[in-house]
């Protein structure tokens, strides 16, 4: 599990939110993206299941856009912590294009057999 790339992004990723859900001040957007946080951290275990592994991966860059809209009309000033979420959109970016690649490979591999 962990020798995989797309684990170690899913980790950064989760590091990035958990820290972002630690700095902000407000209820309502430390629980949004506390659960983007654990919600990637279940999505590591997923392992075994590539395509939902990568589906979860594009739903929770869909809630960090959305997270970034509710950020912009709530909080016109942003912080430094406002940018983590996106950098673990970043990383889950890259998690998911790696999952992909997997599975690309292994559907060749059974093409093959």
């Amino acid at each position: 599990m962990i020798q995989r790339i797309q684990t170690v992004w899913l980790l950064l990723a989760v590091v990035a939110l958990a820290v972002g859900a630690v700095f902000e001040p407000m209820s309502y957007n430390k629980g949004m993206v506390g659960a983007m946080a654990l919600v990637t951290l279940a999505t590591i275990f997923l392992f075994k299941n590539r395509p939902f592994q990568a589906n979860l991966c594009a739903v929770l860059m869909g809630l960090g856009v959305v997270y970034y809209i509710v950020l912009a009309v709530m909080q016109p000033v942003l912080e430094w912590y406002c940018a983590l979420p996106m950098v673990a959109v970043l990383f889950l970016f890259l998690a998911r294009k790696a999952i992909v690649k997997d599975e690309k490979l292994v559907k060749s591999l059974d093409r093959i057999r």
